[in-house]
Order: C-alpha cells, then structure tokens, then sequence
C-alpha cells in the first residue's frame, strides 16, 4: 500500500512501507480513535490536540475515522530519496510515523512550511495533513487513490487548523486564486508549487456552498490529477 510523506519542501510522495507493531499506542482521551506511541506525555498531548483539531474539522465535510488511525512519534529523520520528511502515512496499518518536533528542527533549523519557519503551529498542522490522509483513505473507493486528490483535502485541512491570522498571511501573500472550473488540479503543479497549490485548495474548498459534493468526486477519483467542474 501507498506510504505518504510530507515533505519539507515538496508535499507528499510515495514509498513502501514494512507494517509496525501497535505495542506502546495510547488512546487520546475524548479522540479515542487516534492512538499515539511517544514516550514523552507532553508530545502526545500535543498531536492529540492537533488530531483533535484535524479530525473536527473533518466532520464538518461529514468524514469521520472508520477505524483506528495510529500515530507513531519518532527521533530519526524520514529520508526519502535526499529529502527530509516530517511525517509518512501507512495507507495498510493506519499509521503514521511523525518526526518529533525537536527532531525535526535538529535536523533542518531552517525548516520552512508555506515560505514561513517551521514552528509549533506548522506542527499542529503537519499533523492535521496526515489525520487528513489517513480519513480520506477510510472513505476512498480506491485502494491506491491518486496523489493530487489526496492533497488536496490534505492541504485545505493542513490551512484550515492554523490561527486564522496565520491562514490569512499565507493567502495574502501567496496571491493565488482558488481552482476554477476547467483547471487540472495535479501532483505535478504541487510539486513545483507546493504553497499555492495548498492556498487554492484551501480557498477553492471554503468558497463552495456544496463541499462534499466536490469531496466525493476527489473521493471516487481514479487519476493523478482532477479536472475542476
């Protein structure tokens, strides 16, 4: 099955992945659904928080978990072909490994999410991206869905969680329009523009007065990429 990374720099990509133990998962309090393997209490309570935020927000659009989504916090960095990601999914075991947020700033000082510092906030957010993935594979008709679809309710939940005065300085200064009708929504303008690629995502999603109906064609989508209506 399908592994996702969330790249410092270019979004998701794909790779195998071994299964892993549940041994050592915890339960997140009101989020029993999500289950958290750290050995620092401080961590978990952090991503149960920023699951919490991902998964309300889900639910809004009617996606809720279908089964239990583990989150397992690691030290090492997740080398994908010479890039460092911060989180991969684990389409098979519902998992997914996240690099601790220490971690991920001893190996990158610099690291950048949507042109801004990587900090607590893009944390939280680089941990709705994950929850968004794993939900959207729950509801998928597809055992291997494309990625553009994939990211695209990754990136708009990945928005949608951070301080509204942070989303808006992202939106503001991207200077990008939401997807309209007739554009291609694919994994390569994402990988060549990641942020824009998440702020007309994002915008595109909150503009409609019928999201799920959009959802559930990314939902359905067989391909690589989705043609907007």
């Amino acid at each position: 099955m399908m592994r996702l990374f969330l790249l410092v720099s270019v979004g998701l990509l794909l790779m195998w992945s071994p299964p892993l133990s549940t041994a050592g998962y915890r339960g997140c309090g009101d989020r029993p659904e999500v289950e958290v393997d750290s050995d620092d209490t401080s961590t978990t309570a952090n991503v149960c928080t920023a699951a919490g935020k991902a998964l309300t927000l889900l639910a809004e659009y009617g996606l809720e978990p279908r089964r239990p989504i583990r989150i397992r916090i690691i030290d090492t960095a997740i080398d994908n072909h010479g890039y460092i990601a911060y989180g991969a999914y684990d389409s098979r075991t519902d998992t997914i490994e996240l690099m601790s947020y220490d971690s991920i700033l001893e190996h990158n000082a610099a690291a950048l999410m949507y042109g801004e510092f990587f900090d607590q906030i893009h944390y939280h957010g680089a941990i709705a991206h994950e929850i968004a993935h794993a939900v959207f594979h729950h509801h998928s008709l597809n055992l291997s869905p494309g990625t553009a679809p994939q990211e695209y309710l990754a990136h708009a939940v990945q928005l949608g969680v951070l301080p509204p005065e942070r989303r808006r300085a992202i939106i503001a200064r991207t200077g990008v329009s939401p997807w309209e009708s007739g554009d291609a929504v694919s994994d390569i303008y994402m990988a060549l523009e990641p942020t824009r690629f998440a702020v007309k995502s994002y915008t595109h999603l909150i503009a409609m007065a019928e999201p799920r109906a959009f959802i559930d064609i990314l939902l359905n989508s067989k391909w690589f990429y989705v043609s907007i209506p």
